[in-house]
């Protein structure tokens, strides 16, 4: 039985994969976790997205900061760590930037 249910999870994953593209599936069940479970307030999450190498991020910088208000950091020449309250409509809409490469990160229901 356990086989069959690591088939279908595994399954189910490749499936968020393929449909979230530059978005961890981990990261995207986390969120859509939180988000059902308590529907009076967005999740808590740290992301870290990835930009292809030579963009401006001080400009992805000042560009999220104008549009969700989130709290950023660099940490190296192409990567953002973004912390704030946001669901994963708003993770998927960070991601569709051309410039994105990859996101990462936790969901929590803490906000602090």
């Amino acid at each position: 039985m356990s086989q069959l249910i690591e088939a279908e999870y595994d399954e189910f994953l490749e499936d968020i994969k393929n449909r979230l593209q530059k978005i961890e599936p981990e990261l995207a069940m986390q969120a859509m976790y939180y988000e059902r479970k308590f529907t009076d307030v967005e999740p808590h999450a740290e992301i870290v997205v990835e930009y292809k190498h030579g963009v401006d991020l001080d400009k992805k910088q000042f560009t999220l900061g104008q549009k969700y208000g989130f709290e950023m950091a660099k940490e190296n020449n192409h990567k953002l760590r973004v912390v704030g309250l946001m669901t994963l409509d708003t993770i998927y809409e960070i991601s569709r930037d051309k410039d994105t490469e990859k996101i990462s990160g936790t969901v929590s229901c803490a906000s602090y």
